[in-house]
């Protein structure tokens, strides 16, 4: 009988191993399965997104999910977090959401995990132009981790490119207190100083940025940029210089337009910059110079404007109309074009009068004012008593001759200085004749210079210089 009980015992505790080792070896089997179709799926999601065959995504991704029922939470939230990220390379950004959304949710208390997902639905937000839902889920991020970068970094980014500097001053600067290396953020900071006016703070942050960054074709133009605002133009245009001429090289595609705009927009600055600083000579041979390479039809209609100014300052005013008249045809609301065409339009058919107004002063061939005035005047000897880049004053007895040298009426400032000068002569004048184009200003009319004077302007200005031209006689 002991025996038989015994036996039974022996059987049971027998029967009793064997069900836990069966036991035992479906939960390791379950187990081994599990961990294995979970990396076996993280893998082949994570090799397909590499290989951006984002449909191949979701559709592997869909078909975990209808297939593991229910699938467990881990395998749940990297399945969706890959799907998210899937629908957010093709645009379906709502879709994208969708499944970040439900990621985050099963996320719980994994702070790290947390985190990932929530920046990810604010960089989304961010993408879709909703500014308010993208701050709300970086504070999200930050209220679980306080000096999150990437949050702060955003935070910044989005309140400077909705003009709110001071937002994004306070979070940079948080940022930058704790991780100051990070070079975007003394990018964006130096940025924010430059746009509130503080530009030598800021040229010393790119300063500082542009030996750590040099490949950095937007920090260059902005070094420019704080350097003119700081009215050190004469650095300004070397450094303008320097960015245009370099060679920038390994510029991604996405990033060339970009770079194109930076140049376009240099030059148009360097010419800005010499007519700042009266340097109209060299400005001509900046304008000429980039008038003759590619540019964008905005840029190109800009440098012809800008060198029809510079053309009027040097005193070319028949060429700078010639200018303004080819911009008028092309843009008629660009700037002031249409005011100048408008108020010399009349002038612009009769060519020879380029040869009045001219800068050109070569005397060996007998291209230069002094000599086309003399002509005017015919075979009488006449002096040359003043000469100006306004006026010329010449005289034979007490007969005085004034040649106004722009096409634009004389001012009533402009007649009172001809008047000192006259006056100033120890012959003093009982005749004058002032050659004008365009007569005088309303304001002036009441000179008491125009009381003793006769006024040759409009047609009579120009069939007098039509009869010099015709005689055989070129000017440039």
């Amino acid at each position: 009988m002991i025996k038989d009980l015994l036996s039974i015992q022996e059987d049971l505790l027998v029967l009793f191993f064997a069900v836990v080792s069966i036991g035992l070896g479906i939960i390791i089997f379950v187990l081994f399965k599990s961990t294995f179709i979970h990396q076996r799926i993280e893998r082949n999601l994570v090799k397909k997104l590499k290989n951006k065959e984002f449909n191949a995504v979701i559709n592997l991704a869909k078909d975990f999910i209808d297939n593991e029922k229910p699938p467990g939470k881990k395998e749940a939230i990297f399945v969706m977090y890959y799907l998210a990220q899937a629908y957010e390379a093709l645009d379906s950004f709502t879709s994208a959401l969708k499944f970040y959304q439900e990621a985050s949710l099963l996320s719980g208390k994994n702070k790290r995990l947390s985190v990932s997902i929530l920046i990810r639905i604010a960089f989304l937000y961010q993408k879709m132009g909703k500014v308010k839902d993208a701050l709300a889920h970086y504070f999200m991020v930050l209220d679980k981790d306080e000096f999150n970068p990437e949050a702060l970094y955003n935070i910044a980014w989005l309140y400077y490119n909705n003009k709110n500097f001071k937002k994004a001053r306070e979070s940079l600067e948080k940022l930058l207190k704790k991780r100051a290396g990070i070079l975007e953020a003394r990018f964006l900071y130096g940025k924010i100083l430059f746009e509130t006016n503080r530009y030598q703070d800021a040229y010393s942050q790119f300063c500082w940025l542009e030996r750590y960054d040099r490949d950095n074709y937007e920090l260059a133009y902005m070094k420019c940029r704080a350097l003119e605002n700081l009215k050190r133009y004469t650095e300004a245009i070397k450094e303008y210089r320097k960015l245009i001429e370099r060679e920038w090289k390994d510029i991604p595609s996405d990033k060339n337009k970009l770079l194109q705009e930076i140049l376009e927009k240099s030059k148009i600055a360097i010419i800005n910059l010499f007519i700042k600083i009266k340097d109209y000579i060299s400005g001509i041979q900046y304008v000429s110079q980039y008038l003759s390479e590619v540019t964008s039809e905005d840029t190109k209609t800009e440098l012809l404007y800008l060198y029809a100014n510079l053309l009027w300052n040097t005193g070319e005013e028949y060429k700078a109309l010639k200018n303004f008249e080819r911009i008028y045809m092309m843009e008629p609301d660009f700037k002031d074009v249409a005011i100048m065409y408008e108020r010399y339009k009349k002038i612009l058919p009769h060519s020879y009068v380029s040869q009045y107004f001219t800068s050109n002063e070569d005397s060996e061939q007998l291209q230069n004012f002094d000599s086309f005035c003399r002509k005017i005047l015919g075979r009488h000897n006449f002096n040359l008593l003043y000469k100006h880049n306004d006026f010329y004053i010449y005289s034979k007895g007490v007969f005085y001759v004034i040649f106004y040298r722009h096409i634009e009426p004389i001012p009533f400032s402009k007649l009172t200085d001809m008047e000192i000068i006259l006056n100033s002569f120890d012959i003093k004048p009982q005749n004058i004749e002032i050659y004008s184009i365009s007569g005088v200003r309303e304001d002036a009319i009441t000179h008491f210079l125009l009381k003793s004077s006769r006024l040759i302007e409009g047609t009579e200005f120009i069939n007098t210089v039509k009869k010099v031209s015709q005689k055989g006689i070129h000017y440039s």
